[in-house]
This record gives C-alpha cells, structure tokens and sequence, in this order.
C-alpha cells in the first residue's frame, strides 16, 4: 500500500508546475480576450434615424455581438464618406469596408450585367414578393461574381417602392411629364427606369438631389414615401404622386479585400449578420409606407389617383432594352423570364 501512495505522490504534479501551469493558461486566455477589436467603416449617403442608418446599425449590432466585441463597426451616414458611387468604388481600394449602395452601381462596378433588370418598372407586385425574389436562387445568382471585382454583397436591402416627386405638379399618366427633367441614380438602368415613365432623366448624386430642385437644375426625383418625408424633400418638391413604380434594390456590401482579411469564423459572422439585418431593414419600409403616406398628407401636396396601368403599358415597350442592357442573348433571356415571373408572384 506504501509503494502505491509513494507512485501517486510521484506521479502528482508539484504546486510550483500547477501554477506555472495555470499561469501560463490564464496568459493565453487574457492574449485572445483582450485581442484589439477589428472596426469596420461603413458608409451610406442617409441621415440618421433613416431605414438606410437603422439597418446599418441593425447590422453593427448582429457583428459586435456574434463576435463578442472582436468586430465592431463604425457608421458614417450623410454621405461623410462621398455619394454613393464613390464609396462603391472604395470598397476595391479599401477606403471604406462596408457600404450601403444602389444594386445597379454594384452591377456596375463589378462588371456583372444581370442585377439592371431590377431597374424594370412594376417587377414587384409587393412586399412578399421582393423578398421572395432577393432571397431565391435569382437574387443570389445576380451578385454571385461580384467578388472578382472586389466587391461582395452581403445582404440585399431595400429603399422601398418608389414615388414620384416633384416641384411642378401633380403626376397621374406619362404625359404629364411632358418637357420634366428627374433625377436618376447614377447607373444607365436607373436612368433608363426614368426615362421610360415620360420625363427626361438627369444622372446626380443623392446629395445633390434638394439644392438640384431648388435651383431647377431637375424638377424632381422618384424615391420612397419613408425618404421624403425624413429627408424633408417635400419642401422643394411638394408635389408627391404615389406611383409605387418600382423598389429600390439596394446592397450590403463589404470589400472583398476587407472580407478575405476575416477568419473563416469571422465571415461566417458577417454572412449571418448582413442576412440578418437586410431582414430588419426591408420590414421598416413595410411600416413606413402607411406611417409616412399619412405624414406627408399634413405637409405635401399628396395624390394617390396615379393611373399605373397607363405607366405599365407605357413602360412595358422597353423591356427588351432592360434584358439587353442586362447583357442579352438566350441565357440572359431565360434569367429574366425567371424573374419576372417571381417578381409577379
């Protein structure tokens, strides 16, 4: 029995080695916890308070908390960054992480034709159907080769159906648009969009938009109820037709350089979290369309007897020019077939 507690007492490790031992533990762990947080800049060209600044917040929230503080964001709205198209442009040289930035300008930049297709007026019957549409195999198909051109979608959000306002009059068929210029987001698909509703489309920057109608360099712009009540664009362009013509698509995006700069785990997280928070962002477009509708009936000069079945026939004669621009030919053809029908539905 004596040799036996002898060998136990052998084979016990000294108090000296189980501490050097734990010490040595308790140094490992403190070097991962009290790892420098990783912080992400990411840029929108909307005010605080906005869908575009909420849903950015949403998705600055989902990361530091995923992570457990590692990676945290930092958000710079009203266009503190530049206007949409430069901070797109940033993310392939890496002055800026994260944007929220127009679909088209992300086709765009990238080289990748498809996503213009979601400039064709009327495509979404609703709400329903533009999740359905952005988070099935034809929205993921849209932005799959992006990261080739160093910019990779992480989520699609929304500026919500689109409205018609401007400083002139009100707006019912294509032909009160007669001798109107409107401004466009700055891609050929979005101007093209303007342009097939009746007036002249003028490519400019969102921060240009207000001092643009004001000083009659555009008569107006199309964008969501949620926009020009926040944005206060009723007091340059009071006249406000709910046409719901079309949804602004919008995209998450994060450089690809920044994303590859990730842990395995760590882009799993930003995967969960654009997802996640894309979810939060289009539902506060649900909520705003009623809320805002009534708001802008207090200050703006509101009409909601838009004849959208004359818009749709009007605007119907340029789909072909929305496929082409989108690349053309058999397989772009099938693709858009598919889309069309999902958006429809």
């Amino acid at each position: 029995m004596q040799k036996f507690y002898t060998l136990i007492r052998t084979l016990r490790p000294s108090r000296s080695v189980t501490a050097a031992v734990m010490g040595a533990a308790l140094i490992a762990g403190a070097s991962v916890s009290g790892a420098e947080a990783k912080t992400l800049k990411l840029g929108h060209s909307l005010t605080t308070g906005h869908p575009y600044d909420l849903g950015a917040q949403k998705f600055a929230e989902l990361l530091e908390a995923k992570s457990g503080g590692k990676l945290k964001v930092k958000i710079f709205p009203n266009s503190q960054l530049g206007g949409e198209r430069d901070m797109v442009e940033g993310l392939k040289i890496g002055t800026v992480d994260v944007v929220i930035g127009a679909a088209t300008l992300g086709g765009k930049i990238s080289g990748d034709k498809k996503v213009n297709l979601v400039a064709m007026p009327f495509l979404f019957e609703d709400y329903d159907a533009v999740d359905k549409v952005l988070e099935g195999d034809v929205g993921k198909e849209m932005v799959a080769n992006w990261p080739k051109a160093g910019i990779r979608h992480i989520g699609f959000f929304i500026a919500g159906f689109h409205n018609l306002a401007n400083s002139k009059k009100p707006i019912r068929t294509p032909s009160d648009f007669k001798g109107m210029k409107m401004r466009s987001i700055q891609s050929d698909a979005m101007t093209l969009q303007i342009n097939t509703l009746g007036p002249n489309a003028v490519p400019m920057a969102f921060p240009e938009v207000y001092t643009g109608i004001q000083q009659g360099v555009v008569d107006g712009f199309a964008n969501s109820l949620t926009t020009f009540y926040l944005k206060k664009y009723y007091e340059v362009a009071p006249y406000i037709s709910v046409s719901r013509h079309g949804v602004g698509i919008l995209t998450l995006l994060m450089s690809e350089k920044t994303y590859q700069g990730l842990s395995e785990a760590e882009r799993k997280l930003v995967d969960e979290a654009g997802i996640e928070a894309a979810r939060y962002q289009r539902g506060l477009y649900r909520e705003g369309d009623k809320k805002y509708l009534a708001e802008l009936k207090k200050v703006a000069k509101v009409n909601t007897d838009v004849d959208r079945a004359a818009f749709a026939k009007h605007t119907a004669q340029y789909t072909q020019k929305f496929v082409d621009m989108a690349g053309g030919g058999a397989e772009i053809e099938a693709f858009a077939k598919r889309f069309l029908a999902a958006g429809s539905k």
